[in-house]
């Protein structure tokens, strides 16, 4: 078991034992590349779809830990061969939490580990890449109740992460590292304890 992976049950058994409001989330969004060379390959985004949980820590403050999935076909630049991107980032961090009528607005930020991994079948790159980067994450969003514990969750992010990739044995291939950067827009259905 490596530090990362002790870091992260530590933290959600922390969590647990001590939060006296705790809230599981399924979410969806579209994550907008604010990357200009993903949007040249990939388009304007996709869908990203994950879960996440909150607790609270301290009076107005909250933990939380998630996991989301993305996957998008594309084009290489000039010979247009397919090639695809899948990222999967994993978040830990803060929010603050304020109280407005039947629902809660919050602020956050955290760390965001991102894995990534690109398909390519563009004989001038290298076919398969993948890797872990670090970046971070800030949110914004609204808990709205909608019937007793169950609550929707209306929310934008702004995400970044560099991900460098292992460079190959060959001399005449350069390995560069990705940016993936967006915008995620989304909605989520939540219950709360």
């Amino acid at each position: 078991m490596n530090i990362k992976t002790l870091f992260f049950i530590c933290l959600c058994y922390g969590i647990t034992i001590t939060a006296r409001d705790i809230l599981v989330e399924a979410k969806a969004s579209y994550f907008f590349f604010t990357n200009s060379l993903s949007r040249k390959i990939y388009g304007t985004g996709s869908g990203l779809f994950g879960g996440e949980v909150t607790a609270e820590i301290g009076k107005n403050f909250y933990g939380w830990v998630s996991g989301s999935f993305l996957t998008k076909k594309g084009y290489s630049l000039g010979g247009h061969d397919a090639t695809r991107v899948t990222m999967a980032p994993v978040g830990v961090g803060l929010k603050y939490m304020y109280s407005m009528g039947n629902g809660d607005i919050y602020v956050g930020l955290g760390a965001l580990p991102t894995y990534l991994k690109t398909k390519d079948c563009s004989p001038f790159v290298i076919p398969i890449r993948s890797g872990w980067g670090i970046g971070g994450i800030v949110k914004a969003g609204y808990y709205q109740q909608i019937y007793k514990g169950l609550y929707i969750d209306i929310f934008a992010d702004y995400s970044f992460a560099k991900v460098k990739f292992p460079c190959c044995d060959e001399l005449t291939i350069q390995s560069y590292a990705a940016h993936v950067n967006g915008v995620s827009l989304g909605l989520g259905i939540v219950y709360r304890f």
